[in-house]
């Protein structure tokens, strides 16, 4: 695809999932670079952007089942399936 290519260069902090186009980084300082040059990149090839699509500086976000934010990535099914097997007390003296 278009968009494919033309981000290949900037796989460094910019991942295509289908229609999104994610730009990560470990400081702002570097995210502001990094939106800067992807944004030049569209307005010289005349790619426009969908403003109600438009999310940025998220410090954490939920993508293709995984929770991320700057500390870690996290399988959310994996803690879903693990609250689904917990073992629930039935009564107080089961705490004894």
């Amino acid at each position: 695809r278009f968009i494919d290519q033309l981000l290949r260069l900037y796989a460094s902090f910019a991942y295509i999932f289908i229609n999104d186009i994610i730009i990560f980084s470990d400081t702002i300082d570097k995210y502001t670079k990094y939106l800067e040059t992807i944004f030049s990149l569209f307005k010289k090839k005349n790619i426009s952007i969908v403003l109600a699509k438009l999310y940025i500086v998220y410090p954490s976000v939920e993508l293709l089942s995984f929770y991320i934010d700057r500390f870690r990535l996290i399988n959310i099914e994996y803690y879903i399936a693990t609250f689904r097997n917990f073992a629930f007390l039935n009564n107080l003296k089961a705490l004894e």
